[in-house]
């Protein structure tokens, strides 16, 4: 097991329901179910959304990949694309590993900005870096490829819309 990442997109709107109706945010985070059928169903609903983006355990190398340093750096790169993995303001949720955390509209829309303007040849590199010549990379760079592309996608939705962005660690 490791520490997973995931995001969801919520409008102001219901961010704001979120915060005042505890009845609905309970139901919106799953905290009511019960049986492993019900667990199975609300991820795989939220797995087929494009408002739900889960990273698994990539965020490590993913933070490496867009900031050219480690999560736990003291010196953390780009400090805009450091906080897709640990930035945000806590909100009063729980998530397996500390408290849900937001990004706000104009958060979402300068990392949108940020995330698509990662230079090619700055991904290859620390690609490289990361993975040098070890024989999974024939497997793992193109995985790293498509979470890139996810993460744009997912932030460019997001900014269009003007959604807030959740993250949970877990």
């Amino acid at each position: 097991m490791g520490i997973e990442a995931r995001y969801r997109r919520v409008t102001p709107q219901e961010f704001e329901r979120l915060q005042n109706d505890v009845s609905y945010a309970g139901v919106y985070f799953g905290d009511d179910l019960e049986t492993d059928e019900e667990i199975y169903a609300y991820f795989e609903t939220l797995r087929n959304s494009d408002r739900y983006l889960d990273i698994d355990k990539y965020w490590r190398p993913l933070h490496f990949l867009f900031t050219g340093v480690s999560y736990d750096s003291e010196n953390n790169g780009d400090m805009l694309l450091h906080k897709v993995f640990m930035g945000g303001s806590a909100t009063p949720w729980e998530a397996t590993y500390g408290m849900v955390r937001y990004l706000t509209v104009s958060e979402v829309n300068e990392i949108s900005e940020a995330l698509n303007n990662i230079l090619e040849d700055d991904f290859k590199s620390r690609l490289d870096s990361l993975l040098g010549s070890h024989e999974s990379r024939v497997y793992m760079e193109p995985h790293f490829f498509e979470l890139y592309v996810q993460f744009v996608k997912f932030f460019n939705a997001a900014t269009q819309e003007g959604d807030i962005v959740l993250l949970s660690l877990d």
